[in-house]
């Protein structure tokens, strides 16, 4: 059985480039949360200026994953997609 805060959430856009009306789709995957800890995240925020800021929290997949894309990793499914990872309502 599906639960949670969005088990009937319906998106608009997706899979990848095509618009459809889809159940959203996931698959929480605990291997990337090695990048989404806090040690990971106080070592992002010590960088003093805002590029090196960026280059961290954003990784270089797929050479290294930062948090910003550990958390899509994570979460699985819709959110990995680079074209339809936002879903809303366009």
């Amino acid at each position: 059985m599906k639960d949670g805060p969005f088990a009937i959430y319906t998106l608009k856009l997706g899979p990848g480039l095509l618009v459809t009306d889809h159940c959203i789709a996931r698959g929480i995957d605990d291997a990337y949360s090695v990048n989404l800890n806090s040690s990971v995240i106080a070592y992002t925020l010590s960088f003093p200026t805002f590029e090196q800021f960026r280059v961290k929290l954003e990784g270089n997949p797929p050479v290294s994953v930062g948090p910003h894309d550990g958390g899509h990793f994570a979460i699985g499914g819709d959110v990995t997609n680079f074209f339809s990872s936002p879903g809303g309502k366009l």
